[in-house]
């Protein structure tokens, strides 16, 4: 019985993995064989029972009854009605077995064709389109099998996978779409706070006649390097797709030059009323740094706009150099940052307050990130919060 059982397995296997073709060839051979078994069954049943019928009568010479042309019943011997309408019978139905057995082969191979080679993939095709029709791309379509209609199911699998991928980019395209507009409308709020931040210590001071000729135009000239600055970025952000395509542009300078430059925005960013005071040891002012000054810089404002938020009364900006890292820390004297800011604050749209982005450290992170450095976050001793921007500057 088991031998009998494996060799049956065998053939479904075969079957199931015959091309559609070959499978139907196979169908047709076997109902063939099958439909001539059967009749040769009938021909020996319907013989056998003639033999019984004239050996009852004791007649043991007898042509087959049939009709002629004429439409007459020819017969040799004279033999009573009763067996000849026994005998056509047997004719009848030993003509008539062969279209029974062939309907009965046609309606058999198409029963089993249809179960074993179609149904069960024809389901999973209408169960796959039916979920693509609810939008739903989750639904596996592979039917394993080595026919043609495995292929079509492996091909709308491949489809599906495919849709998912395009929409994985779609999504994406959208979500770094959106995360350079929130890093436009970020960056530009910095410089424009810095010249705010000029523009009220002219109107404040300039009237007096307390600003020097000279001072009045180094910071008109600070301004206009902030609109400059804007021009640049936004000239910047039409020609890539993603912030993440930001391209540095690291240039030797001395780390004096970029103490300059974030003093002098401080300058600009005082107008808040927050004391800030920059420190760097001495002898750093001449050492030479090979970075983006920019991209510096522009961390710089986004920590220190962020510092002067928080801030009760005052910050602190320290500029250190170690193992050829430049290291830019920034301290308040605030609340300093709860829990769930340390774990989520450097990711993109996270923020605490109405009215920003919260995609300000995300650029940050990312900018250090391309100079191979990093940003971290703690809090003080003695409370506020502390953000450590490393570069590398070699």
């Amino acid at each position: 019985m088991d031998y009998v059982e494996k060799q049956l397995e065998k053939i479904k296997k075969f079957l199931k993995n015959s091309s559609l073709k070959k499978a139907l060839g196979f169908y047709i051979i076997i109902a063939i064989f099958l439909c001539g078994l059967c009749y040769y069954a009938t021909y020996l049943f319907c013989e056998g029972w003639k033999n019984v019928i004239m050996s009852a009568e004791g007649v043991t010479d007898y042509v087959v009854i049939y009709k002629d042309n004429e439409g007459y019943i020819a017969d040799t011997v004279n033999l009573p009605e009763s067996i000849k309408n026994k005998m056509y019978f047997l004719e009848v139905l030993e003509s008539l077995s062969v279209l029974v057995y062939a309907s009965i082969a046609i309606v058999m191979v198409s029963h089993m064709y249809y179960k074993n080679k179609l149904r069960e993939p024809l389901e999973i095709l209408k169960k796959e389109m039916e979920a693509m029709g609810r939008d739903d791309l989750s639904l596996d379509c592979r039917y394993l099998s080595g026919d043609e209609m495995g292929d079509i199911c492996e091909a709308f699998n491949r489809m599906r996978l495919q849709l998912i991928d395009n929409r994985k980019n779609v999504w994406k395209l959208v979500k770094d779409q959106r995360e350079l507009n929130a890093a436009f409308a970020h960056d530009i709020r910095t410089p424009l706070t810095v010249m705010k931040g000029y523009t009220q210590i002219l109107r404040k001071f300039q009237p007096g006649g307390q600003i020097s000729e000279e001072k009045l135009f180094e910071m008109l000239s600070l301004i206009e390097n902030q609109v400059d600055r804007l021009e640049e970025f936004s000239g910047t952000m039409k020609e890539i797709n993603t912030f993440e395509d930001l391209e540095l542009k690291r240039e030797k300078s001395t780390a004096g030059e970029l103490l300059s430059q974030i003093e002098k925005l401080l300058f600009g960013m005082e107008a808040s009323g927050i004391s800030a005071r920059l420190n760097c040891e001495e002898g750093y002012e001449g050492e030479e740094i090979f970075l983006d000054n920019r991209a510096a810089l522009e961390v710089a404002e986004n920590l220190i706009s962020n510092a002067l938020r928080y801030a009760r009364e005052k910050i602190q900006v320290q500029i250190q150099l170690e193992n050829g890292k430049l290291f830019l820390y920034i301290k308040d004297d605030g609340a300093g940052f709860d829990k769930r800011a340390l774990l989520n604050a450097k990711k993109p749209y996270f923020t605490t307050e109405k009215g920003h982005f919260g995609i300000g450290l995300t650029i940050c992170k990312l900018l250090c990130e391309k100079h191979g450095g990093t940003l971290e976050m703690t809090n003080g001793i003695h409370g506020g919060g502390i953000v450590c921007a490393s570069f590398f500057i070699l």
